[in-house]
């Protein structure tokens, strides 16, 4: 019985990190939504997105299921708690990655981005990505050291959105109240996205030391 048990808790930690691997699947498509005006992309993005939350949902009844009827105990119940947080965390790094490829669909076939802030937004993509890659693979290993990377590896992002709302913020900006915004809720999107992966990392942390790292 324990070792059935201990196989479904490893069944789940290796459909977590599948469902971590589609979030970066999901926030490449929307940044070439984004940046490309490509439609394709962002139907792409909207269709990951689905499919993330119809796994999340079933990921969430096992583990809820197993908390019930195994009474887990020490490291088996931070497990199940903290993988219960990520699904969450999880369903919404797709429903984020779904909002940009979205800002994109409703301007095609206009782009959002004016050209002096492409390379900024790139940026963000391309954290953002990371991020998600970063987080699969803390989920994946269990490694300490690694989420501690992830977490501090926030700070880019952090960083990049300072600079998004200088531009936008600035006396000088060209393109009216509209873009502003759209712009700052792109930026948005992406630092959220970042910081559930650093939330991710916290998790692992917890289930392998029994604490959450201070910073």
């Amino acid at each position: 019985m324990r070792q059935h048990f201990s196989g479904q808790l490893e069944n789940m930690r290796t459909d977590l990190t599948d469902l971590c691997s589609l979030t970066e699947t999901a926030i490449d498509h929307a940044t070439r939504a984004l940046l490309d005006t490509d439609l394709g992309a962002s139907e792409a993005c909207a269709d990951v997105d689905t499919e993330i939350g119809y796994r999340a949902q079933e990921i969430d009844h096992r583990a809820l299921t197993l908390i019930a009827l195994q009474a887990p105990v020490a490291q088996d119940l931070r497990a199940l708690i903290s993988g219960i947080h990520n699904i969450a965390d999880l369903r919404r790094m797709g429903s984020l990655a779904a909002h940009v490829a979205e800002v994109a669909r409703l301007h095609f076939p206009a782009p959002v981005v004016p050209g002096e802030l492409r390379g900024v937004i790139s940026e963000m993509g391309v954290a953002a990505k990371a991020q998600a890659a970063a987080a699969t693979e803390v989920l994946r290993d269990r490694d300490c050291e690694r989420a501690l990377e992830l977490i501090r590896a926030d700070a880019r992002t952090d960083a990049l959105l300072r600079e998004l709302f200088a531009v936008t913020k600035s006396d000088d900006w060209p393109y009216g109240a509209a873009s502003a915004v759209n712009i700052t809720l792109l930026g948005r999107f992406y630092e959220r996205f970042c910081d559930h992966t650093v939330e991710i990392g916290r998790n692992v942390i917890f289930v392998v030391t029994g604490d959450f790292p201070v910073a």
